[in-house]
């Protein structure tokens, strides 16, 4: 199945949001899912690398 979840708040911001749509994107991808995170990008933001399909939208 293809899932995409929208995030006010995403990796490397740590917090209660973050963690668990990560999480759950973690557990859907080993069920087989596809995942597709949206997330804020931030100014202050470094580049890093992602653990599943994000994108970053201003």
């Amino acid at each position: 199945m293809n899932i995409c979840m929208f995030t006010n708040t995403y990796l490397p911001h740590v917090g209660g949001v973050a963690r668990s749509v990560s999480s759950f994107a973690e557990d859907l991808q080993k069920l087989g899912h596809n995942i597709m995170i949206v997330a804020p990008t931030f100014p202050t933001d470094e580049a890093h690398l992602e653990d599943h399909n994000v994108l970053r939208v201003p």
